[in-house]
């Protein structure tokens, strides 16, 4: 699954995204990945987007204020004196997790997992709150 728990920061793929993150100068990347699991989505959404969509709402979690205790340091750095993000980018992020959580391949990865699903869903529904956070 490219996953080694249901925490967002501990899956394989935060690394490749974070480092396209930091080489960006405005918020392209997070758009993208929200896009991929929503506008721009296929009928079957498969699990490295999903990934990407969640590392991007956390993104904007953090941007709203609402930070994970496990954001990298260097995400951290890229978030400081950034704006707050606007109501469109935080229901885009929104609905992405929704997406995530109705119908994907990381979901149906998750589902098999009965010990911790519980706990995905939960950790989603966590960023989901923080998007939300006027904080």
């Amino acid at each position: 699954m490219g996953a080694s728990s249901y925490n967002t920061f501990d899956n394989d793929d935060v690394a490749d995204w974070v480092a396209d993150l930091e080489d960006s100068t405005d918020m392209s990347v997070i758009l993208e990945a929200l896009k991929g699991v929503t506008d721009d989505a296929e009928d079957y959404i498969e699990s490295p987007e999903c990934l990407n969509a969640i590392i991007a709402a956390e993104v904007v979690a953090a941007l709203n204020g609402s930070a994970s205790d496990d954001l990298p340091e260097s995400v951290r750095d890229w978030v400081a004196g950034r704006p707050k993000p606007d109501a469109k980018l935080k229901a885009k992020a929104h609905n992405a997790l929704d997406v995530i959580l109705a119908d994907s391949e990381l979901k149906e990865l998750w589902e098999d997992n009965t010990e911790d699903y519980p706990k995905w869903v939960a950790c989603l529904n966590d960023i989901k709150t923080r998007i939300s956070n006027t904080g």
